[in-house]
C-alpha cells in the first residue's frame, strides 16, 4: 500500500521514488552495454579475448658453435615463423642472425683459412683429373672459393667459402651466406667502429707520424737481375702500403732476413701471409702490378725488396709509426748514418775537411704531420 498523502505534490514525489526503486534496477541489469558497464570488464570473465591471427616470430634460438677456432669466425642462430593466419603476410625480418667469435689471431705457422678449404678438393677429381689445389685471388667476389690448380695455367671457382672467411682486409670483414659484412674494431658484425691509422680503435689520428716515400734506384749495384732492398719498415708499424707498377717483383724480409714473399728466385702466388704479429695482403694484378698492404701493427722489423728484371720506375711506400717509437727510429737512423758518413769521408786537414753530403736515392721522402695528424702535448 502506497504511503497516505497529505498533499498532491507529496505524493507523486513518493509515487516517483518507488518507481524508480523497483524499475530501474532491473532495466540496467538488462540494458546495459559492455561499455557502458567499463572497459575494465571487457577482458574480464565475463568475456573471452579475441583470438591472435596474425604471424609472429618465435623465440631465438641458441647460438651455434663458431665456424672457426681462431682467426675470426660466425656463429648463428635461427628463429621461426609461427603462422596462425596462412593467409597473412609473412613475419617481417631475418630467420637468421650472425655474430662474429674467436677473432683472436690463429697461431703463427697456422693454415690459412682459405688454403685449407681449397685443399679439400685436393682427393676429388675435376674433368676425370686430380689436382692440387691453392688460393687465387680471381677478382670474382670476396667469398667465392677461386683455387689455382698448381702446375697448371687455370683456376677453378668452387662456390662460396665457409661462413667466417675473411673477405677484406680494409675493414676487416668475414663472409656470411656469399655476402662480405664488416666487421668493427670493437669484434662487432656491422659495427661502424673503425682503427684509426695509428691502429687505436676510434682513435683520433693523433698519436703517430706518417711516413711516405718512393725507391727510385734504377738498377741494383750488382747488376740490372737480382734484389735490392727498398727500405726497412721498423716494428710497430701501422697501415703500410707499398706500390710497384713495373715488371720487377715485390720480396719481403723478415728481421731474420729470410724470405717470406717472393724469395730466392721464387715467385709466391698472391695471397694473405701472417708475418710479424700482422697479415700482410700480396695483391699483383694482371698488368703485373703489385702491392703489400698490412693494418699492423707489426711486432718485428721488415725488409721491403725488390727483385729487379727491368729498369725500376719507382716503388711508393708509407706507413705510420707511433711518436715515440718515431723518436727512437729517427735517432737510430742518424746514429747509423753519421757511422757511415764517419766510415766514407775522405781524410782531410782539420781546417780544410767539408762536412759530408748525403745523397738520398729517394725522390721524395718526408714525414709529415699534418692537419689528419695535430700534434698533441
Amino acid at each position: 500500500m502506497l504511503p497516505s498523502c497529505r498533499l498532491a505534490h507529496q505524493c507523486l514525489a513518493s509515487l516517483y521514488a518507488v518507481v524508480v526503486l523497483l524499475i530501474i534496477p532491473s532495466f540496467s541489469q538488462v540494458q546495459r552495454t559492455p561499455i557502458e558497464r567499463g572497459f575494465v570488464h571487457w577482458f574480464g570473465p565475463e568475456q573471452s579475448p579475441p583470438l591472435r591471427s596474425s604471424n609472429e616470430w618465435s623465440s631465438w634460438q641458441s647460438w651455434s658453435p663458431c665456424s672457426r677456432t681462431c682467426g675470426g669466425g660466425a656463429a648463428v642462430r635461427t628463429r621461426q615463423c609461427i603462422k596462425r593466419d596462412p593467409t597473412g603476410p609473412d613475419c617481417p625480418g631475418d630467420t637468421r642472425q650472425y655474430q662474429a667469435c674467436n677473432m683472436k689471431d690463429c697461431p703463427s705457422g697456422a693454415t690459412d683459412f682459405r688454403h685449407f678449404q681449397c685443399s679439400a678438393y685436393n682427393n676429388k677429381p675435376l674433368m676425370g683429373n686430380f689436382h692440387k689445389w691453392v688460393p687465387f685471388q680471381s677478382g670474382q667476389g670476396d667469398c667465392e672459393l677461386s683455387c689455382l690448380a698448381q702446375g697448371q695455367n687455370f683456376y677453378y671457382n668452387f662456390g662460396r667459402v665457409l661462413d667466417g672467411t675473411s673477405c677484406h682486409t680494409e675493414y676487416n670483414g668475414i663472409c656470411i651466406n656469399g655476402q662480405c659484412l664488416k666487421v668493427g674494431c670493437d669484434f662487432i658484425l656491422g659495427s661502424d667502429e673503425k682503427t684509426d691509422v695509428c691502429g687505436v680503435c676510434g682513435g683520433q689520428n693523433v698519436s703517430c707520424q706518417h711516413h711516405h716515400s718512393i725507391y727510385t734506384t734504377k738498377y741494383p749495384a750488382s747488376g740490372l737481375f737480382g734484389y735490392n732492398e727498398v727500405t726497412m719498415i721498423p716494428a710497430g708499424a701501422t697501415n703500410i702500403k707499398v706500390i710497384d707498377k713495373s715488371n720487377n717483383y715485390l720480396a719481403l724480409r723478415n728481421r731474420n732476413y729470410h724470405y717470406v714473399i717472393n724469395g730466392n728466385w721464387a715467385i709466391s702466388y698472391p695471397g694473405v701471409f701472417n708475418v710479424a704479429g700482422t697479415k700482410i695482403q700480396y695483391k699483383r694484378s694482371a698488368d703485373n702490378q703489385e702491392s703489400f698492404e698490412a693494418p699492423g701493427p707489426t711486432d718485428e722489423d721488415l725488409h721491403v725488396m725488390v727483385l729487379f728484371t727491368e729498369q725500376n720506375s719507382g716503388i711508393e711506400y708509407e706507413y705510420w709509426l707511433p711518436k715515440d717509437y718515431y723518436i727512437n727510429h729517427q735517432r737510430d737512423r742518424s746514429s747509423l748514418q753519421d757511422t757511415i758518413e764517419t766510415a766514407f769521408s775522405p781524410t782531410l786537414p782539420p781546417a780544410t775537411q767539408k762536412p759530408t753530403t748525403t745523397v738520398h736515392t729517394c725522390k721524395y721522402s718526408a714525414i709529415t704531420s699534418s692537419k689528419y695528424f695535430p700534434e698533441t702535448d
